[in-house]
């Protein structure tokens, strides 16, 4: 991933794991058209989903590049931790 890449990324997660294009262009001082460019990149690799209406969300290979693990995974585990014990929700 390129710099640009990973900034934003870091922004992405800053905001809780989902962004707008907007927001991450005025974080970036880019233009929104330049960042559309970065994150369809981004979303071919994985790294990111890419909604029309402008949402971004990191994808679990996104966090594994960052070295965090994202909300899902982690709620997953403990369901699944909490399954072998018997425990139910």
């Amino acid at each position: 991933m390129t710099p640009n890449e990973n900034k934003i990324l870091k922004i992405i997660e800053t905001e809780g794991g989902e962004s707008t294009v907007g927001k991450i262009s005025a974080k970036m001082r880019m233009e929104t058209n330049y960042i559309r460019i970065m994150l369809r990149s981004m979303g071919e690799n994985n790294i990111i989903d890419l909604y029309r209406n402008g949402k971004v969300v990191i994808r679990r290979k996104g966090f594994r590049e960052s070295g965090k693990e994202g909300k899902q995974i982690n709620g997953l585990k403990r369901y699944l931790d909490d399954l072998e014990r018997g425990k139910t929700f």
